[in-house]
């Protein structure tokens, strides 16, 4: 533990001195901007979503997936819930995720469709969470995977119809994220902090065209570093680098490779730096920025489809031979494209609403632009939309670095497993089913869930 605190104030420390002369480079030097003054929120009706999920697994591989989700309110209402007890054939932890996603999507629509809210609460990214399911219809390699390509489908078609539902109601939708692992703002500041000060230098050297790309690449995309040819191109200038800024360029390369430090270790040093106690960071507007999509060309729609069809196709030919279920190809690829064509970009900031707290990431959907659209830049900062009703909301529901969100918080706690709980589901599942669960689950509860001959006899 020692050697590790060690190693962490070494690289804060070291941050610290890169940073200080950096920070005026790109736009960090204006980051940090102060909160609104809160308010009474008096009569804004609000409800928060979250879920929590179990499996089951079976001594033929196959598994019992539990999903369930919850939305709670600040008005008295009922809380809307709802359960996936899904058998599936093959286990893989994609579904469990892919199931918990759809049944938050479908609550949240319900809440959203009920006319009861002006905003929505979401636990998480949003940003991350349409990206996990592309990558899921693009990436998918696995053969266990590969089965459950209709179910990603339909939970990005969920988030989707909820998303767009909310629009047409006027309910407001906002993620909120405790511990975001994200580095879109610390690509993003410090590529243009980079591509600055190698510039600054441009008269004594000669900057290629090579060079001023990767730069701009890190600025646009999401993350450049994930891509093996790009990771080595920035190594072998943080090694060949001869100008002025040779030492800053060398070891601000070294803070963009690093993977420990995330948005928020960055956000957090810029904070203290600027005497930051509390304050919120200027909005960053994303859409398709994700380095994958771009270095493979599929942010054109039509080249994401062929690349989307393949895995459809695998799927169908997959789920047939065990007769589980009948997909129509074409019917599937046009759900998704109707959500490709229509998702919207993203609003994308940080706020801390505590001295003693890390920056909580806030997002929410811009409907002016979809995520595709190539007119725009794939991330600018974008500060003339007016959040202050949010920014109000969320800090009339804050109560401290746990309780973050009191609603989100109480979603939570709801939406978990207990361990009674998932057992009640799992025993209804298995004496509904009369299938036979792995030893180990049985031994866990110190149980025998096992059916007894008799439990197959009319």
């Amino acid at each position: 533990m020692e050697l590790s605190s060690n190693h962490r104030l070494k690289s804060v420390n070291t941050m610290h001195g890169i940073l200080s002369k950096i920070v005026d480079a790109g736009d960090a030097k204006d980051l940090w901007k102060p909160l609104p003054m809160s308010s009474k929120f008096n009569g804004v009706r609000a409800a928060a979503i979250d879920g929590g999920v179990r499996e089951l697994e079976l001594r033929d591989g196959s598994a019992i997936v539990i999903a369930r989700a919850i939305a709670v309110n600040n008005v008295g209402e009922q809380p809307v819930r709802d359960a996936i007890v899904n058998w599936v054939p093959v286990f893989t932890p994609v579904i469990k995720w892919v199931l918990l996603s759809y049944v938050e999507s479908e609550v949240a629509l319900r809440a959203v469709e009920s006319g009861k809210y002006d905003f929505l609460l979401l636990d998480g990214s949003l940003y991350a969470k349409i990206t996990a399911l592309i990558h899921e219809l693009i990436l998918t390699k696995g053969f266990l995977d590969l089965y459950y390509i209709p179910e990603v489908i339909r939970a990005l078609e969920s988030l989707y119809n909820m998303i767009e539902k909310a629009r047409d109601l006027g309910v407001n939708v906002v993620f909120v994220a405790k511990d975001s692992k994200l580095k879109i703002f610390k690509d993003y500041i410090l590529f243009k902090a980079l591509k600055e000060i190698i510039l600054s230098d441009a008269p004594f050297i000669n900057v290629s065209k090579e060079l001023l790309d990767i730069l701009n690449r890190g600025i646009d995309w999401y993350s450049i570093v994930w891509i093996r040819n790009y990771r080595n191109k920035l190594i072998s200038l943080a090694k060949n680098y001869n100008g002025a800024h040779r030492d800053l360029i060398r070891f601000g390369i070294r803070m963009v490779l690093s993977q420990s430090i995330s948005d928020v270790t960055l956000l957090e040093e810029l904070a203290r730096m600027r005497g930051i106690r509390v304050g919120m960071t200027r909005k960053l507007l994303v859409g398709a920025m994700d380095a994958y999509l771009n270095h493979k060309s599929l942010t054109q729609i039509d080249n994401l489809l062929r690349f989307i069809r393949d895995r459809i196709e695998d799927s169908e030919g997959l789920r047939t031979v065990d007769d589980y279920g009948n997909l129509d190809i074409n019917e599937e690829l046009n759900r998704v494209r109707r959500v490709l064509m229509n998702f919207p970009r993203i609003i994308m900031m940080y706020v801390k609403f505590h001295e003693s707290d890390t920056p909580i990431a806030v997002e929410m959907p811009y409907y002016d632009w979809p995520m595709f659209n190539q007119g725009v830049p794939w991330k600018l900062f974008y500060d003339k939309i007016d959040i202050n009703n949010h920014l109000n909301l969320l800090m009339n529901m804050y109560r401290d670095p746990i309780h973050y969100n009191k609603l989100l918080w109480l979603a939570h706690e709801y939406a978990n497993f207990g361990e009674d709980q998932f057992l009640e589901y799992a025993m209804a599942a298995v004496n509904k089913l009369k299938i036979q669960t792995k030893r180990r689950f049985g031994m866990a509860f110190s149980i025998d869930l096992n059916p007894q001959a008799e439990d197959f006899q009319g």
